[in-house]
């Protein structure tokens, strides 16, 4: 039975006589020092629980003619033993609860509790029941030990949640914190904290900063070293200065203002959970395309059981291309394209549909080297060049060995080309006389004719362009071809412009497709 009056305490402890004779000052009342008593230290350090409760609640009150009464601030201590439980469920409390630098021996009971401001720094404690937990201003928890779960479950807290420099340790439950659905209109300060355990903030609402700076998270039994799954940060998250992550980070559907963050603080390769989550910037830390590619690079969905996630990958080129690197964006987009490609192979081949698998391979690679997905269309362009260049190299070497004929059905019947053959000999149903004398080729013997005079002149690097360009029409084509009775030179520039010709309408299409948008994956 709660104990309501102070005849129930029987005789009190030294240390709670002490409390008495400070308590109306407002100022901290030190119980045998100020620093934190050994667990086994005597009476005149020790309080117990439930006679705090009775201060707390008023009890002070009863002891009017010892001049004793309870100050506005509430009650201040320091360097105390707090035995047996501290259960101040569901009350309400108009003032402070300052316990600092003390060893609290049980877990304290908060739930529901309402209160002004919570200040438990330097102390070493159990862990803490704080469920429904409504305070007006701070929960101070700077520098505590804590040896159990700190549960916050459903809190409102109308300032910060600090806790700098604490040491927080895991109870049987695996969680060091338990702030689900935590309702901070400030912000959530974890510098320099040392966890080994989960830090829970699932579905948190935070008014400002989540702040990790210089925090060391090693993850417990459950894997994960911090959860922010879903939690809405109005201010930006911040994970610098040396910050070490040891298991998973969890920032599933989390919403952020902006990332202030270093590369070296992220966990390791496989340990981030970045999906549907959403930010609006990055800022003191690394923007370039390169280095959030090595960063979204440490997610492995296939570690939980998922397929590629393209969110973070696309919700990263927005952000960079919202703060002006565009460039930064399309190689984000651009890796994104390469990985989800690559999960969809790997897709096909675990169905056993080994045929769709092998085409799509081709497909991707093409699209990989020509256009980079349709993501750098311009590349197309750079394609056709080192095309037409190959192209008129061929050709002209074609040429210069005479392994050129003229692409005129009427020419290559007529005298001036037929009686120019080295080997011509005359028949008895057509009389010419042999026009090639001196050994020339047939095409140089040709191109001396007066008849030939007329005939457009053969230019190897307008050639190249007229038969690789499907959109241009530089009158060419259509008066020359590599002649393939040649099987040397001539045999293999014909082939040469059959692929430049298809690459000429592919690579075309591709820009085309590229700039419309239509090649991209999604």
């Amino acid at each position: 039975m709660t104990k309501r009056e102070l005849a129930d305490f029987g005789e009190l402890l030294a240390g709670e006589e002490t409390l008495l004779d400070g308590l109306s000052s407002g100022e901290f009342v030190a119980i045998g020092g100020d620093s934190v008593p050994s667990s086994g230290a005597g009476e005149n350090r020790q309080i117990r629980g439930p006679f705090l409760r009775y201060l707390l609640l008023g009890g002070c009150a009863a002891l009017k003619k010892r001049g004793c009464h309870l100050h506005e601030k509430g009650v201040r201590v320091e360097g105390a033993l707090i035995t047996d439980v501290l259960d101040l469920e569901g009350c309400t409390l108009p003032h402070d609860i300052a316990l600092m630098d003390c060893r609290i021996r049980q877990t304290p009971n908060l739930r529901s509790a309402k209160i002004e401001n919570l200040f438990l720094d330097g102390s070493i404690l159990p862990g803490i029941g704080a469920d429904g937990l409504t305070a007006k201003g701070d929960v101070f928890l700077r520098d505590v030990t804590s040896t159990g779960e700190l549960r916050l479950l459903g809190a409102t807290l109308g300032g910060d949640l600090v806790c700098n420099g604490a040491t927080l340790t895991a109870g049987e439950t695996g969680f060091a914190l338990s702030a689900d659905r935590l309702a901070v209109k400030g912000n959530v300060v974890l510098q320099d904290v040392t966890s080994t355990g989960e830090l829970r903030l699932l579905a948190a609402t935070l008014g400002s900063d989540l702040d990790c700076t210089g925090a060391a998270l090693t993850a417990g039994e459950t894997g994960v070293a911090l959860s922010a799954s879903g939690a809405k940060i109005s201010g930006a998250f911040f994970l610098r200065n040396g910050a070490k992550i040891k298991g998973v980070l969890d920032l599933t559907a989390a919403r952020m203002d902006n990332i202030c963050d270093d590369y070296t603080c992220w966990p390791a390769a496989g340990n981030l959970m970045l999906n549907r989550c959403q930010y609006g910037a990055f800022t003191g830390g690394a923007i370039s395309g390169a280095e959030r590619i090595k960063w979204l690079g440490l997610q492995n969905p296939a570690q939980f059981g998922a397929d590629f996630w393209p969110q973070p990958y696309e919700h990263c080129a927005k952000v960079l291309r919202e703060m002006g690197h565009r460039e930064d964006a399309t190689m984000v987009l651009v890796e994104k394209e390469k990985l989800q490609r690559a999960d969809r192979r790997r897709r096909l081949w675990r169905s056993y549909m080994r045929e769709d698998y092998y085409w799509f391979t081709v497909w991707d690679w093409v699209m990989a080297v020509t256009v980079r997905y349709g993501l750098r269309p311009l590349l197309a362009f750079g394609w056709l060049f080192g095309f037409w260049l190959i192209g008129a190299l061929v050709f002209l070497a074609a040429a210069q060995r005479d392994a050129i004929k003229p692409n005129d059905v009427r020419i290559l019947r007529s005298v001036e080309w037929v009686a120019c053959a080295p080997d011509y000999k005359a028949s008895d149903d057509v009389e010419m006389t042999k026009r090639n004398q001196t050994g020339e080729t047939q095409l140089a013997c040709f191109l001396h004719q007066p008849e030939a005079r007329s005939y457009p002149k053969f230019n190897p690097w307008i050639y190249s362009a007229d038969t690789l360009l499907p959109i241009v029409a530089l009158e060419m084509q259509s008066f020359w071809i590599p002649d393939d009775r040649d099987r040397g030179v001539g045999m293999w520039a014909r082939r040469f412009l059959w692929l430049q010709i298809i690459s000429g309408w592919a690579l075309s299409l591709l820009a085309v497709a590229g700039f419309s948008g239509l090649i991209k994956s999604d």
